[in-house]
């Protein structure tokens, strides 16, 4: 593993924060002792699985993954299991892995908007989308905006007041972590040179900024209807 700084002054700063979070988590891979099976789960072969990472997979990836690239790239502030939010999650619905705080609560509840997002381990972003499918078919009565992500893959869904999820066309946005984590993981190999400038011209910059909070806010009030001032 190198310890060599990396920075990248001159190029996207959105590349260089997702950058510096593919470090920390190939770092703590390696700190785990589990960059072998890491190297199976991301070609493809395995699952995430708890026994090697002595945590559950889920948590893992939510801790030092997604929750650090919503924070420290995307800029959100994030509520983890939200059990009160605005408007409150439907009694006996279920609670999301967490809730976007970047619009205050008292303007999304006056808003009647709920930001909102699910985590799974890497592969199983399908079970995100079914568990937000039925956070949304609860309540049709409220705007809704969701991230899902598995760590690998990244969707924004987008649901206006009164519509039904299955009439949309989702996800509204889509990105992908996948070349990026493949070629950061050469930081736990001995056997290969680490080249940090190969794993941001990996980097989706122009998919990816469209998850960041000031993009999404922007689709919020366009897609909604919803007028802002800046908070």
């Amino acid at each position: 593993m190198t310890n060599q700084p990396t920075t990248f002054d001159d190029h996207d700063p959105l590349a260089n924060y997702i950058l510096n979070v593919l470090e920390d988590f190939i770092d703590e891979i390696g700190a785990r002792e589990c960059t072998a099976h890491f190297d199976t789960v991301v070609d493809g072969k395995h699952f995430l699985k708890g026994q090697n990472l002595i945590q559950k997979p889920e948590r893992f990836i939510e801790d030092h993954l997604v929750f650090p690239m919503l924070r420290q790239a995307f800029g959100y502030s994030l509520r983890p299991q939200p059990k009160q939010y605005a408007p409150r999650w439907p009694r006996g619905g279920g609670i999301p892995d967490f809730a976007v705080t970047s619009i205050p609560i008292e303007v999304a509840m006056q808003q009647d908007i709920r930001f909102f997002g699910e985590v799974k381990p890497p592969k199983k972003i399908e079970n995100a989308r079914n568990d937000m499918e039925n956070y949304l078919d609860s309540d049709l009565d409220i705007h809704a905006v969701a991230i899902l992500s598995d760590g690998f893959d990244w969707e924004l869904w987008i649901r206006p007041k009164g519509e039904s999820i299955d009439d949309l066309d989702n996800p509204f946005q889509e990105a992908s972590l996948r070349d990026s984590l493949r070629t950061v993981r050469t930081r736990n190999m001995q056997t290969a040179s680490y080249r940090p400038h190969e794993v941001r011209s990996d980097i989706d910059t122009d998919a990816f900024s469209q998850f960041t909070v000031d993009a999404v806010l922007d689709v919020i009030e366009t897609e909604f209807e919803v007028p802002f001032t800046p908070f």
